[in-house]
């Protein structure tokens, strides 16, 4: 589902850019609101990054409350 790239803005940690690109979409309307993100360990695949980047991703997003969590259901865009 993510088709990143990591590499443009060098100084950042990978999860704050992974964080801005996940923030952009949801943002622009690319993530809509009730969209299911992928698991940590899917995205971490499609990325080519750690489970641990995007749990900080995946963290912070949730603080900022532009996504939501359910348990045992993962994580989905929040309607902002």
């Amino acid at each position: 589902m993510f088709a990143y790239d990591l590499t443009s803005a060098p100084g950042d940690s990978l999860y704050e850019r992974l964080t801005d690109c996940i923030r952009r979409d949801i943002g622009a309307g690319r993530l809509p609101a009730g969209t299911r993100l992928p698991s940590k360990r899917q995205a971490a695949a499609d990325l080519g990054v750690s489970v641990v980047t995007v749990m900080g991703a995946y963290d912070q997003l949730l603080a900022e409350g532009y996504i939501v969590s359910r348990p045992r259901r993962g994580y989905y865009v929040a309607d902002v």
